[in-house]
């Protein structure tokens, strides 16, 4: 059965989801990360692709990209995660699939959403339970908006500097945003399945 075509977003923005194949971890050390945002960097300077959000999960990525055009962004995915597969199986002498199937892009507007799904994208070791603070998971643009550390990675969001009048007040603002738990998120933990 044929792949539906992606949906274009007016605003080039786009949530951006890889996954493992059967789960499977895609990073194993940190000089796996570490290759990963080299590709990533070298052909967002290539294509002319933002990421203004990340986290690396074991087993999954999320970012928020911004593409000028679906080529773009499919040129991005697929090669990117060609050659991340080619090291991966080098490294790991795995004769397999690395990713399950394409990346998935769902397009998003240039409103509030944008910092809301940055917000749901590094919080993914909080709610994994990976971490007990964000402070403590080193794979995400956490620490750029929320401490101002660089990151080549990132491209500042756009509607990060609405949070307040100096970078000082953008971060305290931006640490209390993404780590303040919501009540409906504290009830979906208590939630028996």
């Amino acid at each position: 059965m044929a792949r539906k075509p992606r949906s274009e977003s007016a605003s080039g923005l786009y949530h951006f989801i890889t996954r493992g194949v059967n789960k499977k971890k895609l990073f194993h050390k940190d000089k796996d990360y570490e290759f990963y945002r080299t590709l990533l960097n070298e052909y967002c300077e290539k294509l002319g692709i933002l990421i203004h959000h990340y986290c690396f999960m074991s087993n999954h990525t999320h970012l928020v990209v911004k593409a000028d055009t679906l080529k773009a962004l499919a040129d991005f995915g697929h090669f990117t995660h060609r050659r991340y597969a080619y090291y991966y199986c080098k490294t790991y002498h795995w004769p397999g699939q690395v990713f399950r199937r394409n990346f998935l892009s769902i397009p998003m507007g240039e409103d509030a959403y944008l910092l809301e799904c940055g917000r749901y994208i590094e919080r993914n070791p909080l709610d994994a339970n990976l971490v007990k603070s964000l402070e403590d998971y080193p794979h995400s643009s956490y620490f750029f908006y929320a401490r101002g550390k660089k990151d080549s990675l990132i491209t500042e969001s756009p509607l990060y500097s609405s949070l307040g009048q100096n970078n000082q007040e953008r971060m305290v603002a931006y640490r209390f945003y993404v780590n303040h738990e919501r009540p409906q998120e504290i009830e979906k933990l208590t939630i028996p399945f």
